[in-house]
Formats: structure tokens, sequence, C-alpha cells
């Protein structure tokens, strides 16, 4: 009779070990299960509409919400509409966290560091920071704001929590790498007014750029540049040098209108970096849409190319469109920028 006592002992010792608790349910499916809605079947699993008011810890102490198999230490699903944020806020939320108190955090995660062991704001929801705003916040200390988001316009800060604009950093800035526009690319440039804020120039046409690069050899047309806005005024720049150091640089002004063709190109001024008294190129207006260029003084170089190598005609064929003759003794690579007046 005393072995059977201590074998039933030992039974149900064993038994209360591994034993799982039910609140509200006969089926437990967890060292710990409580059927908030009480709705779990007698037997087998309950479904994942059944899931969705049950509370479960598992044996390896994963606790589930909303879930009877917890994926990690404490796992969240939300089947339905959650009743309130704060005042009935939310839909469809998973996780539900709420501070009554006016202008304290929502939501903050802290890690402890240094020797004083002060705690310092990793990242954080806050309510009423900002002017009621919310603002979500990634920072170094309680009290900073290294990045921040307004939760109720969606502008970004850096190192501000009261961002204006889309993108408000409130430091200086560092792009390391920009692409650099090729061919006959339209370019605006930008400004910053007084605030800091950056515009584009006073009207989307004004201070507008395109550039190209091209190599033509003599005697060779080819298009020198194409794009041109149509009903607009342009400064245009010629640049071409050689081996030996020589340099050219001419500007027009160029016209471009698509009405009864009016478009047009005229040369202005000019410089070469040549000990010569002649430093201007010569213009020669063939018509509205053709400029000839003569550079005079330029010496010989040793790559082939004489007193003629800068020499060149400018023609318009077309609305858009500026066409460039070789008229020098060897090739040459033309570059020209455009920059927009009117």
């Amino acid at each position: 009779m005393k072995k059977k006592i201590i074998l039933l002992c030992l039974l149900t010792a064993a038994s209360l070990a591994y034993s799982q608790v039910g609140i509200n349910t006969p089926n437990p499916q967890g060292m710990l299960h409580v059927d908030g809605a009480k709705d779990n079947p007698q037997t087998g699993i309950p479904s994942t509409t059944q899931q969705a008011n049950d509370f479960t810890v598992t044996s390896a102490g994963k606790v589930g919400i909303g879930t009877i198999t917890p994926s990690s230490n404490l796992h969240v699903v939300n089947n339905g509409t959650a009743t309130s944020i704060g005042g009935g806020e939310a839909t469809n939320t998973g996780l539900l966290i709420e501070n009554p108190t006016v202008n304290n955090s929502i939501l903050s995660i802290l890690r402890t560091t240094g020797t004083t062991g002060v705690k310092q704001a990793v990242m954080g929801i806050s309510p009423n920071s900002n002017g009621n705003n919310g603002i979500f916040i990634i920072s170094r200390s309680p009290s900073g704001f290294d990045l921040s988001m307004d939760l109720t316009t969606g502008n970004i800060g850096v190192a501000t929590n009261a961002p204006t604009n889309t993108l408000d950093v409130a430091g200086s800035t560092r792009i390391r790498t920009l692409d650099i526009a090729t061919g006959p690319t339209f370019i605006t440039p930008v400004y910053a007014d007084a605030n800091g804020v950056l515009n584009k120039a006073v009207s989307n046409e004004y201070g507008s750029v395109i550039n190209n690069t091209v190599s033509i050899p003599s005697g060779d047309t080819n298009v020198l540049i194409t794009g041109i806005a149509n009903n607009s005024v342009y400064k245009a720049v010629v640049y071409v040098s050689n081996n030996c150091g020589r340099v050219g640089v001419a500007d027009y002004y160029v016209t471009n209108v698509n009405l009864n063709n009016s478009f047009s190109i005229k040369g202005m001024d000019g410089l070469l970096n040549t000990d010569t008294s002649n430093k201007a190129p010569t213009f020669t207006e063939v018509d509205r849409t053709t400029t000839t260029v003569v550079w005079t003084g330029v010496p010989n170089c040793a790559g082939g190319g004489n007193n003629t190598q800068f020499n060149y005609t400018l023609t318009m064929p077309s609305t858009g469109t500026i066409n460039l003759t070789n008229n020098g003794n060897i090739a040459i690579a033309y570059r020209v920028i455009l920059t927009r007046i009117f």
C-alpha cells in the first residue's frame, strides 16, 4: 500500500510539473491560456477568429496576444478594430499604447550608457510635442531631437522638433556626390531665402541652363545644341581650346520663337588668351540666323593647328537648334552653355 501511495504521488507531481493552466477554456494551448470571450472549442486548435481574444504564455516563455503560437517574446496579432488610443483614434491597430497624461510621451525606448547610468532616449512618440501635432523622434538624449517627424504634417526635422518644411535641417548639409548633367540638359538653379529655405529662381524660366560638348572635324557641320525652349531669350557662350593652352570664348544672344520662324543669333564679344591686342573675334552677321566667327592672332600649335583653328560658323537651321561648322584646319571639341534670361 505504501508503494502505491508513493507511486501515486510521483505521478501527481509529474502531472503538475507539466500541467497547462486554462482560464475560460478546458483546452489550454500553452502553459497559461486565457480565452477572453470563452469561445474556444472543447478540443482541437482554436480558429484564427477564436484566437483573437486569447492570451497565451508558451513553455518557452513567449507571450501571445491574439495568437496561441507566438513567434517572439511578445507577439501581438490584431484581427479586428481597436477600441481606442487616447480617445478612439485607431482602426485595426495591432498594439495600443495609451498615456492619458497631457504632454507625456506615448512610447519611449531608452538605453543606459556611460558611467553615470543616465538613460538616453533612442526612439519615442510624443503626442503633444510641437504644438500638439505629435512627433516621432530618434535622439541621443531625452531632450534632444536628432531626427523627428511631425505626425500631422509629415515634415521631417534634423536637429529640430518643429520642422516647417518637408525636410528641415537645423545645421549644415553635405552632399558627397552629385550627378553631372551631360548633353543638352535643362538645369534650374536653386537659391536660399532669408530663412534658408531652398527655392528655384523667380520663375521656372529665368536662370535655367542647358549645355553640350561636341567634337567636329575640320570642314564638317554638326549640331552644337538642341532643345532650346520656345518663346525664350538666352545668353550663349562657346568655348574652344587647343593643346597649346590657347583658349577662345565668345558670347551670343539667342532668341528662339517658333511663331513665324522668329529665331536668331548674334555675336556680342569674346576673349582670346594671347599676347596680341586682337583679343576679341570678328563676327560677320550673314543673316539673322547665321554668324561667322574669325579669330586672329591664334599662334600655330604643335598639334597641327594654324591661325584658322578656332574659326567657325554658327547657324540656326530651325527653331530650338544651333549648328556649328568648323572653319579651322583641325578637329576641335566645342563646348557651349546657354543661360536663359527671358
